[in-house]
């Protein structure tokens, strides 16, 4: 586990930069899936909806029916899709940790019918129950996360981080 004493591998703000395994290991979900955010562009304005996932590899899977979503990834564009939980503290001096992940990368529709077969073994299930089992992959070009202290403690991580007064390296106040 990584302290937030030891601010090699800190942002600004005093949160832990996640590596991209670390980041893909935190979002390994449970049979049924988890809620996770995808983000992009509908009718020319962005939108941002939660929906179960689970991991194929390193790539995100969703499974959607017939609607806005899938009419949007029926072209291919970029996405982002973003999940978040809390790290229970193993320990009473520990504060408790909050992560957040964000997969960056273009969405597909699943047509290989191997795939889609392997795919619905996963038992994956849409958060709203809808007609249609179709599957999109949103390839993983760009994993990014941070893990970082919740409660009164993450105030003294933050008085450490660069700049240790409670400002940013950039000079900025933090919240």
């Amino acid at each position: 586990m990584i302290l937030l004493d030891d601010l090699d591998g800190f942002d600004q703000r005093g949160s832990v930069v996640l590596s991209r395994a670390e980041c893909l290991a935190l979002m390994v979900a449970p049979a049924g899936g988890r809620v996770g955010r995808i983000g992009m562009e509908m009718a020319g304005m962005p939108a941002v909806l939660p929906l179960n996932y689970v991991l194929h590899g390193d790539d995100v899977v969703l499974r959607v029916g017939p609607g806005s979503i899938l009419g949007v990834a029926a072209h291919g564009p970029v996405v982002a899709f973003e999940v978040d939980g809390t790290i229970e503290p193993s320990g009473r001096e520990e504060a408790e940790e909050a992560w957040s992940v964000l997969v960056r990368g273009h969405i597909a529709v699943v047509r290989d019918p191997v795939l889609v077969d392997e795919l619905a073994a996963s038992g994956l299930t849409p958060l709203v129950p809808e007609a249609g089992e179709v599957y999109l992959l949103v390839r993983s070009e760009r994993v990014t996360g941070r893990r970082f202290r919740v409660g009164a403690l993450a105030r003294y991580a933050m008085a450490a981080a660069p700049g240790g007064d409670g400002h940013s390296a950039r000079g900025e106040e933090s919240p």
